[in-house]
């Protein structure tokens, strides 16, 4: 069976007749139709996304509902038993003490099992409590018949503890040397006054277990048997979500008999869905009434998602060796570690050791297996997540728009980041998903080498086109110009909170996408020349011709990263009287009447270049419009004798960090009148991408330091000055010095020497 989903992922936007208009997303629902990690993240009433932090010993039984659990069973005065676990001290329950006696217990579901410290009975101030009970706790277990089948609608109590006295607060502390994942409480009340009342059914755990809602996140559990083998086995979903069910009585295990003469290595790597500060992974193997570890040889692995060159995860080793009889005798491991960003957990172990154990048949293959069987994998961390990816469907504008700006509010506490990005493309395809029943995606191959009973449903969806650009940097201040290309139809928004602090996280408000018709439909300009040395005033001409303009455009925005200054604009060749005004990073050019389809606008500066591949950007406008429009133009074949379709500016290959580069005078004559008082070292600094130190130092003939002055420094014009005096402020006395100037740039270092002579 075929679905076509070409509608999912896209959204189109909201568009009203005239030339501006936006795209917002504010409210829940809107945020609804990005792809959230909810569970990493959640939705405020007000229409914000803010992360959820994990919680660390919180009580288990204050959201069992959320797993499915509740009051499991009481025996008498049902409607009062959930108020032993809503928070509320002023409301509980007692049995009906008319009741027959072997009704009067109680028993909580804790939705899933859990890893728990110690269990916490509170009874009400206004009365007494239970004179005599008895806790009980399981673990999920069932009971077994004689053929080991599991008995449905059995609970299996491991723990009973009887209870006398008169204290409000009772506490049951779990043994930690004898762990006990907790399922269900149950308390059973053998002698009570009428008015006795047990308020609430704590559970203090380790804390959120983060494997439990990976896939609402996002995230998921891959299982691979035989890993670098030529067929590995893959386990269909259902047999794996089994280890993170919430179930100790459902367990996954490779039952596949595996032998060979090398070692058969095994991996489950579970994505958490979201990058959390992480410090603890447990392994529940067999920790019910029959206790053992399923794992000889193992290894525990996590990452951050990081990627190394080759495409692989980057993963941190916290364990590497056999398990011993600890585990065995808990049925279980802790791994623990300093709290890290984590996103993928990793179990990797040996399934079939070659290199041990006995003989096995008449070939005398020596070797041993481990099933890896594991009941539930879980993880612990705290605070809010270290990263959260959000991404929006692809946003259909209905046409080619002219983007002009992203615009985003939200509050960033320090130590925190809000990360936007954008890619924009013209054109979609379609692609073709292959499923097995389960719901997971497999190759074409596979799908049509399996009986027809065995296959999933085919899905086709959108998937961005070959004309798509990359993810843009990202938008640096909550209101930016569009930085992707801009006369598209199609957009695609990535968020990402970013927090270094478990304590605070960031917020995003909202999200708006300004675009409007555009001023040219085609368009395209071109920078002429495009090869130019570094720090030398050079004059650069913009050609720029509108194709298809309805109504033209009369002004331009030329900007770039160094300093400009205009020249002159002519039209179809002819100078024309411009109004030109200096603006941030450039300048812009009012002309006398709009430029019509199909004429040459070109537009003549002055520049001197000190990063290679530096960019100039132009923007059209129409000063006659109500709402200012700004349409940035791309590059592309304006004029047929001008070869050069780009708009940005190289520098030769095999260049220094400095160009122009002086240390001057020779003499020095530092007596204060004006003439040849200070040692100048003045350069344009090239290719120097970030702050760097530049330092002008004086030697004497023996290579002794006399004297130095350092500045910072990126690429552009640079002067450091020397007075004649020693850091003490003291006249150095005459004779000849040695200046060396030396510049560290991002990849090398430049050094200059000069003879310098200092006359009094």
């Amino acid at each position: 069976m075929v679905n076509f989903l070409l509608a999912i992922g896209i959204l189109l936007a909201p568009w009203q007749k005239g030339f501006g208009d936006e795209l917002r997303f504010a409210t829940a629902a809107q945020w609804r139709q990005w792809e959230l990690p909810l569970g990493a993240v959640e939705l405020t009433q007000e229409g914000s996304i803010r992360p959820v932090a994990v919680r660390r010993n919180n009580n288990a039984a204050s959201d069992a509902v959320v797993f499915g659990g509740g009051i499991s069973r009481v025996g008498s005065n049902a409607l009062e038993a959930p108020e032993v676990m809503d928070g509320d001290e002023n409301t509980g329950w007692g049995p009906d003490l008319d009741e027959r006696a072997e009704d009067w217990f109680i028993e909580v579901d804790l939705g899933r099992v859990v890893s728990a410290h110690r269990v916490h009975l509170i009874f009400s101030a206004h009365g007494p409590p239970f004179e005599i009970f008895d806790l009980l706790l399981s673990t999920g277990e069932q009971f077994r018949d004689e053929t080991r089948t599991q008995i449905e609608g059995t609970l299996a109590y491991r723990i009973k503890e009887r209870f006398t006295g008169d204290r409000r607060r009772i506490t049951y502390e779990l043994n930690p040397d004898e762990p006990f994942p907790v399922h269900f409480v149950r308390v059973e009340v053998l002698k009570a006054a009428p008015e006795a009342r047990l308020v609430e059914i704590e559970v203090e755990a380790f804390g959120d277990n983060l494997v439990q809602r990976a896939i609402e996140r996002g995230g998921g559990v891959d299982i691979v048997v035989g890993v670098d083998t030529k067929n590995p086995d893959t386990p269909n979903l259902a047999n794996a979500l089994q280890l993170m069910d919430g179930r100790i009585s459902s367990v996954w295990s490779n039952i596949r008999a595996t032998r060979a003469d090398t070692d058969v290595i095994a991996q489950i790597t579970m994505d958490l869905g979201a990058v959390y500060w992480v410090d603890l992974v447990r392994m529940i193997t067999f920790a019910r009434q029959y206790r053992w570890f399923s794992f000889n040889f193992y290894e525990v692995l996590t990452s951050d998602g990081a990627r190394a060159p080759d495409g692989s995860l980057r993963w941190t080793k916290h364990f590497s060796g056999w398990g011993g009889w600890l585990n065995r005798r808990q049925g279980l491991a802790d791994h623990r570690f300093t709290s890290l960003p984590v996103r993928f957990v990793r179990i990797s172990w040996k399934t079939w050791d070659a290199n041990c154990g006995d003989e096995f048949g008449s070939e005398a293959a020596r070797g041993c297996g481990a099933s890896g069987t594991i009941s539930e994998l879980q993880v612990f961390g705290r605070g809010v997540p270290v990263q959260v990816d959000l991404r929006s469907p692809i946003l259909d504008l209905q046409g080619q728009k002219n983007i002009n700006a992203l615009r985003w509010g939200g509050q960033v506490p320090g130590g925190t980041r809000l990360e936007l990005r954008s890619r924009s493309g013209n054109t979609l395809d379609t692609e073709v998903i292959y499923r097995d029943p389960e719901g997971k995606e497999i190759t074409q191959r596979k799908w049509e080498r399996r009986i027809p009973s065995f296959r999933g449903p085919i899905d086709t969806v959108f998937v961005i086109g070959a004309d798509w650009s990359p993810w843009s940097p990202v938008y640096l201040e909550p209101d930016q110009p569009f930085q992707s290309p801009s006369m598209r139809r199609y957009v695609q928004l990535e968020g990402r909170l970013v927090s270094d602090d478990p304590l605070v996280g960031a917020q995003l408000d909202w999200v708006v996408l300004d675009f409007s018709e555009p001023l040219a439909q085609q368009v395209a300009a071109e920078l002429a020349p495009v090869l130019v040395q570094p720090g030398q005033q050079e004059i650069f001409t913009y050609y720029v011709r509108p194709e298809r303009t309805r109504n033209g455009f009369d002004r331009l925005l030329v900007q770039a990263s160094t300093d400009l200054q205009f020249d002159e604009v002519r039209v179809d060749g002819v100078v024309r009287e411009a109004a030109v005004a200096v603006v941030e990073d450039g300048f812009a050019v009012q002309l006398p009447q709009p430029v019509r389809s199909g004429q040459l606008v070109e537009v003549d500066f002055a520049a001197a270049i000190f990063l290679d591949a530096t960019r100039f950007e132009l923007f059209l406008e129409d000063s006659r419009l109500a709402e200012p429009v700004r349409q940035r133009v791309e590059p592309g074949d304006a004029e047929e004798s001008v070869e050069s379709s780009t708009n940005v500016v190289r520098l030769p290959l095999g260049r220094s960090l400095w160009a122009n580069m002086s240390i001057a005078p020779s003499v020095l004559t530092p007596n204060g009148d004006g003439v040849n008082d200070e040692l100048v070292a003045a350069l344009n600094l090239v290719d120097v991408l970030t702050t760097r130190p530049v330092q002008l130092e004086i030697f004497d003939l023996a290579g002794r330091r006399v004297a130095g002055v350092e500045s910072m420094g990126t690429a552009g014009p640079l002067r450091l000055v020397w007075d004649g005096r020693t850091a003490m402020g003291e006249q150095v006395p005459p004779g000849n010095y040695i200046a060396r100037l030396k510049v560290e740039g991002d990849g090398s270092t430049e050094l200059a020497v000069e003879l310098v002579s200092i006359v009094y």
